[in-house]
């Protein structure tokens, strides 16, 4: 794993708002690299799954030797960490879920698009897959404004960092993932901040009501502007203090 120090500024491609230097205004901060991303170690396919990242977060959580831990993640960062507090319930004290990811049914049918993806990123190149891709998942709420257009872009830019062999099995990961079923959700009893988007056809706001429904101890936010998800590190700190 690839380890920042406390208080590091957000960089492209991690929380999508600036959150974490705001998140570092209430408490110590630990960013990482997921496998297989940044400039932590490649994994085969199915080491990135979502219940493979949850564990390497909770051997994270065992090496920093800290409690009152809170987890926060992003779309796959969000499952990952949902992931973790399943297999170390007393390890962590609260979560943040932002954009979770599709899931279930709605997860099927998106696996076509992960493999046509994947041959595309071979056969053209990450360049002519991310053409594509933007045109199909760009989610109109970043088109608002430049801030959320460059935000779009920086997310891009990470994907691309990562190469042709890992983002290609970073996406046959994504495949073969799936979030928690209901039963095992029912049983995360931490606080749970949830925050959602509208319009996002990959982290629909279904998924974010399904776990506010199901999750005992949750609480949702919903952004339908760019100038909302800007909000978003203000809802952090007061779910944080």
């Amino acid at each position: 794993l690839g380890f920042e120090p406390p208080n590091t500024p957000a960089l492209p491609g991690g929380w999508p708002f600036a959150g974490i230097a705001d998140i570092a205004s209430v408490m110590p901060v630990t960013r990482y690299d997921a496998r297989g991303h940044g400039i932590s170690d490649p994994a085969c396919s199915e080491g990135y799954t979502w219940h493979a990242m949850g564990g390497d977060v909770v051997e994270l959580q065992k090496a920093w030797r800290k409690r009152h831990v809170f987890l926060g993640g992003t779309s796959m960062g969000a499952a990952a960490s949902l992931y973790a507090v399943l297999q170390e319930p007393s390890a962590f004290q609260g979560l943040i879920l932002a954009t979770p990811p599709t899931c279930y049914e709605t997860r099927r049918k998106f696996v076509p698009f992960y493999l046509e993806s994947i041959e595309m990123a071979r056969k053209e190149g990450l360049e002519e897959a991310k053409r594509v891709a933007s045109k199909k998942t760009r989610p109109p709420i970043f088109m608002e404004t430049e801030g959320g257009r460059n935000q779009f872009e920086a997310g891009w830019k990470t994907k691309s960092a990562m190469g042709l062999e890992r983002y290609c099995a970073a996406l046959e990961g994504a495949a073969l993932s799936d979030l928690p079923g209901p039963d095992q959700l029912k049983t995360i009893e931490v606080p749970t901040l949830i925050l959602a988007w509208r319009s996002d056809v990959q982290h629909p706001l279904e998924t974010a009501e399904m776990l506010k429904a199901t999750l005992p101890n949750a609480e949702l936010v919903v952004a339908s502007t760019w100038s909302e998800i800007q909000q978003f590190p203000r809802h952090m700190r007061e779910f944080l203090s």
